[in-house]
């Protein structure tokens, strides 16, 4: 039985469909199963003539019940048709109202396939968050649109680069909001959660204790700890070990990563946004991707911007849709759900 991801097309003036067709071109396609890419045909039609790259897909449907006959055919790269972009007006580059209201409304009908069991993952691609804004819709990210659409709490979000497993305690914030959001409650729930959701031994050591940033840099060649470390960071860590949980910390940034790399730890807590995204990027930039965990199934992202200045170039390598695929398909054959 053929299992299906759903990978809607993301910010059409970017590089999103430029990546979707290379990466079901490449030589690992047939690792991922199943794939329904959610689209514009006449935007991938003229990508495809532009860029002088054959469409890569096997069937073309417009309805969920065509869709399903597809499916029972055994058609694995399936185009689902969502006249969604005004190409009298479309430009390679530039966002729009139009482009916006495209990407999420792709993004919603992938939801709504994985939510009709047509599909069991969702892989998204770069979408561009001013867009969405122009289109007057609130969740212009991901992190908040896709919770929306299925009615959930937020998931929380891991930087999977090069095996090293990296969760945030913050996201898309400014450093000072951050630096509100240290507080011994909120800490100790990200602890909490990540701890959770770090419990499948397919996927995580767990053996390997968990470890969790400091907030300062260098505290450990410190006479004393600063007050973050000392008052939040600590009594949060040994309120964990308390109650079970095996993690460590607080370690400074540098060296926490380090021996990350090194596979010293199940999985590691940062706690500002760039201080994750900096070391993962450092480490693999191509074949970092982002799962979120937490929410009714699986969603494994490409962790990029839209590129605007590469569209309709044909600059784009797609190694980081590439590996969100075949992670995708990974979990799922492991049966990795959310």
């Amino acid at each position: 039985m053929t299992r299906y991801i759903a990978l809607p097309m993301g910010e059409a003036s970017g590089v999103s469909p430029e990546m979707i067709i290379k990466a079901l071109q490449s030589e690992n396609h047939r690792r991922y199963g199943g794939v329904i890419v959610i689209g514009d045909l006449d935007l991938f039609k003229k990508v495809s003539r532009d860029l002088l790259l054959p469409l890569p897909f096997s069937a073309y449907v417009e309805t969920d019940e065509d869709l399903k006959q597809r499916q029972i055919e055994g058609e694995n790269h399936i185009f689902y048709n969502l006249p969604t972009i005004d190409m009298d007006v479309f430009e390679y580059g530039k966002i729009s109202e139009n482009t916006g209201r495209a990407t999420y409304a792709c993004t919603a009908k992938a939801v709504e396939l994985i939510q009709n069991s047509f599909a069991n993952a969702l892989v998204t691609v770069p979408l561009d968050a001013r867009a969405i804004s122009m289109a007057g819709i609130k969740e212009s990210r991901y992190q908040t649109m896709i919770p929306e659409f299925c009615s959930s709490g937020r998931g929380i979000n891991m930087l999977d680069s090069s095996g090293v497993k990296i969760f945030s305690h913050t996201h898309h914030v400014p450093l000072r909001k951050a630096l509100e959001d240290i507080t011994f409650e909120k800490i100790l729930d990200t602890i909490i959660r990540v701890d959770s959701l770090t419990v499948n031994e397919n996927i995580f050591d767990t053996e390997k204790p968990l470890a969790i940033a400091s907030v300062n840099p260098h505290h450990a060649d410190s006479l004393f700890y600063d007050e973050e470390e000392r008052d939040i960071l600590i009594p949060a860590i040994e309120a964990a070990n308390n109650i079970g949980i095996n993690i460590i910390g607080p370690v400074s940034g540098d060296h926490l990563m380090h021996r990350a790399k090194k596979g010293l730890y199940r999985a590691v807590i940062t706690l500002f946004h760039d201080q994750a995204h900096i070391a993962a990027m450092s480490f693999d930039f191509e074949h970092t991707v982002t799962v979120t965990w937490g929410l009714p199934f699986l969603v494994v992202g490409v962790d990029r911007g839209a590129m605007l200045e590469r569209a309709g170039k044909n600059m784009m390598q797609p190694y980081n849709l590439i590996q969100a695929l075949q992670k995708a398909s990974e979990y799922i054959q492991i049966g990795v759900n959310s």
